[in-house]
């Protein structure tokens, strides 16, 4: 390219030169959006850490809504809700089937995803009315593990976790778990019936 482009042909190239002063004023312009930029990435840093402390609560179903202000009048063609103390929900027991999917991640944890997925949909089909329980799942997928294969020492980490949390979010996007509000709810531990606006996650009975 040195032999075809001469002095002449770069000295025909029209080059901008804002002025010095034009050029400082822009220096703060991005100065200034810079650190806006920063305050909005540390914001959105906060709401997501937030958001994971919810969704934590919210999956263990102690996220408490009873000061949240609900509507006074009825959504048309909802049913009164019963004064009357709500029966017990019986807990189903939670079966997951084996399936090839299992020695692979016992062997390879990067191999771990498809087992949860296809375990929690295993859960899923058998909740009923039941309220989806991230620590149930947990302590039965554990469990089976532990059945499966007494011999290894196999433990579900907080990346493990992760895996459990994207699931349920892909779930409740596509419509297969669904949320609910739970006014009175039947606390399996005491055997009482408790009050309190607590949200719950259902599969879709439709």
């Amino acid at each position: 390219m040195k032999k075809i482009l001469t002095k002449g042909d770069f000295e025909k190239i029209t080059m901008i030169k804002p002025p010095f002063e034009l050029q400082n004023q822009f220096a703060v312009v991005v100065e200034k959006v810079e650190a806006l930029k920063s305050r909005y990435q540390q914001s959105l840093t906060d709401l997501e850490a937030l958001y994971g402390a919810l969704s934590q609560q919210a999956f263990k179903g102690e996220l408490d809504l009873s000061r949240v202000t609900l509507p006074a009048t009825s959504i048309e063609g909802e049913k009164t809700v019963a004064a009357a103390v709500p029966a017990p929900i019986t807990t189903p027991v939670i079966e997951l089937p084996d399936t090839d999917l299992l020695l692979p991640a016992l062997q390879d944890r990067t191999q771990l995803a498809p087992l949860l997925r296809f375990w929690l949909e295993a859960y899923r089909t058998q909740l009923g009315s039941a309220a989806f329980s991230l620590e149930r799942f947990i302590a039965a997928a554990q469990a089976r593990l532990a059945e499966l294969h007494p011999d290894n020492d196999f433990a579900l980490g907080a990346s493990d976790y992760e895996q459990i949390k994207t699931w349920v979010f892909e779930a409740l996007s596509t419509g297969s778990l669904v949320q609910a509000i739970n006014v009175s709810h039947y606390d399996e531990n005491t055997g009482e019936a408790v009050s309190g606006n607590m949200i719950e996650l259902k599969a879709n009975q439709s």
